[in-house]
């Protein structure tokens, strides 16, 4: 099956704003999207993967851009 247009312009977007990078940190996915962590962490289908047990998050740039769809 394949992926929408709309998902591949989003992830390819994201790409050429964060050249190289795989994953991204919460703070730099609050910056780009001007929202609190805690709004972002609420969302059940926000794909934030939790690194360890003192709250650092990583989030994937493929599941951004398909929850970004969602919007």
């Amino acid at each position: 099956m394949r992926e929408p247009d709309e998902y591949r312009q989003q992830l390819e977007r994201l790409a050429e704003r964060y050249p190289g990078k795989e994953v991204l940190t919460i703070q730099e996915v609050c910056s780009m999207l001007g929202c609190h962590r805690q709004t972002l962490l609420a969302d059940k289908t926000f794909p934030a993967k939790r690194i360890n047990n003192k709250g650092k998050y990583y989030i994937p740039i493929v599941g951004l851009a398909r929850w970004m769809m969602t919007m």
